[in-house]
């Protein structure tokens, strides 16, 4: 049984049962007592944890991508450190590895792939925003939701394995499938190499197989710098040409030529998204260099066959080009007098001469003899190759990988702070130049590892002593911190990292950590709008007082969306604030907010008397308005309050007879702001407000002749609108 199995980590994280097994590390499912909430737990193997190098550098780096928040990237909890384990604590993902689903799939279908590739280009740019490159992007590292989501994990684990002297292995580099080639020559990498990395898992979701294969990490990190990957569309003609642009161009061997950020990466597949028929028309200027391909081999041989036969016809042509250009030399030294008596200096002149000809004999000898003896010996099978990098590289591994290439020999071993030991420093000849091939020796500076010195204790000395301590007599280079401390006298040293009396290579760099005296009550606000309650406590830290409020918006609930001081002020400069001031951060409740709309419309001519008009939703009444008397209305305004697409109903009341219909219908858009009548029914709205006097009137009067009624002078203009006078 597992050891792991039943441990309490910091006497909060149980470990249950195991779930990933890594080259560096195990991971395991745990219960989080004080959270009661399940989490991942990953353990360095016992071949790291025992490293102090290693688990000095993990440990720093594990406390630059605790500050790493965004949707598609594993969220790193804690982390715990103690003379017997090192751990990570991570979000607990209950999904499948990319690895796994590519295997299932065999080819993914291209609008997955761009669904997958453009969440993790969106974690890669949050993370290089922040200085963090990860290093060992593959698809063992990215976790699959069962809705598409995509977790990348491991940020800034593959630099160790690097950094911290394994050669090239499965063991060391698990992910030589996808290394940049700026990384397997031993180069400084940045997010660029990111962006060569997730080219190559677009090629092999698209392709279902790797661009490059082999039967060893050493042959497959050539590939990497010295061959051109099989064009997509030969391999799978459904791969559209826009699309087959875009991995070209991210695979590119020269960084310079690739995508230059993960968001301009986004850009174009966002533009590919639109049109999947779009063409870039990249155009890339590259050597396609073979080294030791059969076909140029044999080609080379056969030139050189060739240029044997021609050697005699080349060389007389020489001659007699050489004898020509010395006749025209000649030539122009015709009017040349010279002294009868040479001077002392001429004889200086002469002698030099003599020695410097004497020289160039032997030199031609050698070079004539050297020539005859691998041309000239009736062997027609001399093949030339290319030498390949070697530095950086295992010696045994590159010994038997290249046994039938050519011959190494160990000129020396160095210490070497960055070259592990067994590993190449330096080669003769150097990669680029021609060698024959199987009859060639190659002279390597094999490394002894870094040498190992101890840091002294200059805990509470003065800065400029302990500074001259580390440099002058321990060679470190040194970085000084300072930082506030209300123990620590001002000047004097805090501690260094790596701490006292550790072990590290000699001319590593030490950060010293000095004093600034008390801490200063002045403090810069943080940018907390968009991050959660719990990532703006850890950003604001305990230099502010936090106090909350809700509001209803369509942000994620607990998404800080408003804070009462802002990290800028009105001109652009960072807002500094007196330490615990008390500042306010609003959070989502994750409702849509109601916002107002107005309905309006015309009031038919002709008509009068008090109306009450009432919008409903779905029998709720959502907005009202009263009108005392129509005749001096031209247009009603009601405002009305909701969410989303509403259907609304609009009622009238007449408050006279207290007689009420549907006069009209309409569809709001809310969120948008679109108010759109379906129908408005004038009919309706006059029916209910004809004048019951005017009725009453009509029918008394029904065939009375104008002679018989008698007209009040105040009246006359109503009868004359009654009788038509």
């Amino acid at each position: 049984m597992d050891k792991n199995i039943g441990r309490k980590l910091d006497g909060r994280y149980e470990i249950t049962e195991l779930i990933g097994v890594g080259g560096m590390a195990d991971v395991y499912k745990a219960t989080d007592i004080l959270e009661e909430k399940t989490v991942a737990v990953k353990i360095l193997k016992t071949e790291f944890a025992d490293n102090e190098e290693f688990v000095r550098r993990f440990r720093n780096e594990s406390k630059a991508i605790a500050v790493l928040s965004h949707p598609n990237i594993v969220k790193i909890f804690d982390v715990g450190f103690s003379e017997k384990i090192q751990f990570i604590v991570m979000e607990y993902i209950d999904g499948i590895t990319l690895k796994e689903f590519m295997e299932q799939q065999g080819v993914i279908k291209w609008k997955d792939c761009v669904h997958f590739i453009i969440q993790i280009l969106r974690a890669l740019q949050h993370a290089h925003d922040r200085g963090i490159v990860h290093r060992d992007i593959k698809p063992q590292n990215i976790m699959l939701f069962s809705d598409g989501t995509i977790k990348v994990m491991d940020f800034g684990i593959a630099r160790f394995a690097r950094e911290e002297g394994k050669t090239i292995s499965d063991k060391a580099i698990g992910s030589v499938h996808y290394i940049s080639p700026e990384q397997a020559r031993g180069d400084v990498t940045d997010e660029k190499s990111d962006i060569y990395s997730v080219g190559v898992m677009m090629y092999e979701m698209l392709c279902g197989v790797k661009p490059f294969d082999g039967d060893n990490p050493v042959s497959v990190a050539l590939m990497h710098m010295q061959n051109e990957a099989q064009p997509l569309r030969t391999v799978n003609d459904s791969i559209p040409e826009g699309l087959e642009e875009i991995v070209i161009r991210a695979m590119q061997k020269e960084a310079p030529k690739r995508y230059q950020s993960a968001s301009e990466m986004i850009k174009d597949i966002e533009e590919f998204k639109k049109n999947p028929s779009i063409v870039f028309e990249y155009k890339y200027l590259s050597e396609k260099t073979q080294y030791f391909n059969a076909s140029a081999v044999s080609k080379a041989a056969a030139e050189s066959n060739t240029r044997a036969e021609k050697g005699s016809d080349v060389k007389k042509m020489r001659t007699r080009t050489k004898v020509k250009e010395r006749d025209n030399n000649y030539d122009d030294y015709d009017d040349y007098e010279e002294d009868d008596k040479p001077s002392k200096s001429s004889y200086f002149v002469v002698v030099l001469t003599a020695i410097a000809a004497g020289i160039i004999i032997i030199v031609v000898a050698f070079i004539a003899i050297m020539i005859i003896k691998y041309l000239d010996t009736g062997n027609d099978d001399v093949k030339i190759g290319k030498m390949p990098n070697l530095v950086q590289y295992s010696y045994k591994e590159v010994e038997t990988y290249y046994a039938d290439y050519f011959d190494l020999l160990v000129e020396t071993q160095e210490y070497h702070n960055e070259i592990p030991a067994g590993a190449i420093i330096k080669q003769t000849p150097s990669e680029g130049k021609d060698y024959i091939i199987g009859n060639s020796t190659v002279k390597v500076v094999v490394s002894k590892g870094p040498r190992m010195v101890t840091i002294p204790n200059v805990y509470e000395l003065d800065s400029n002593t302990a500074l001259n301590m580390l440099k002058d007599n321990e060679g470190f280079n040194v970085i000084i911190t300072s930082v506030f401390d209300e123990t620590v006298p001002k000047d004097q040293v805090i501690m260094t990292d790596p701490p006292r009396n550790e072990k590290v290579a000699y001319g590593s760099t030490i950060r010293m950590y000095v004093s600034r005296g008390p801490e200063e009550q002045d403090v810069k606000v943080p940018e907390c709008v968009g991050y959660t309650l719990e990532d703006a406590k850890i950003l604001l830290g305990d230099k502010f007082t936090i106090q909350t409020m809700t509001v209803d918006s369509i942000e994620p609930e607990g998404t800080v969306v408003e804070q009462s001081i802002p990290s800028l002020t009105e001109s652009g400069q960072p807002n500094i604030v007196k330490l615990n001031t008390t500042i306010i951060l609003t959070l989502s409740t994750g409702i849509m907010p109601e916002t107002e709309e107005v309905i309006t419309f015309s009031v038919p001519s002709g008509i009068k008397g008090k109306a009450t008009f009432n919008c409903y939703v779905n029998g709720t009444i959502i907005g009202t308005t009263t009108i005392d008397n129509l005749a001096y209305a031209s247009t009603v305004s009601i405002k009305i309050k909701g969410t989303e697409m509403q259907k609304v109903v609009l009622e009238v009341v007449n408050e006279t007879t207290k007689d009420s219909d549907t006069i009209g219908e309409y569809s709001v858009d809310f969120v948008e702001g679109i108010v759109t009548e379906v129908k408005f029914e004038k009919k309706v709205l006059k029916n209910l407000f004809v004048d019951d006097e005017d009725e009453n009137v009509n029918t008394e009067t029904e065939g009375i002749t104008s002679e018989e009624v008698f007209i009040d002078e105040d009246d006359e203009a109503f009868w004359n609108e009654v009788f038509g006078y």
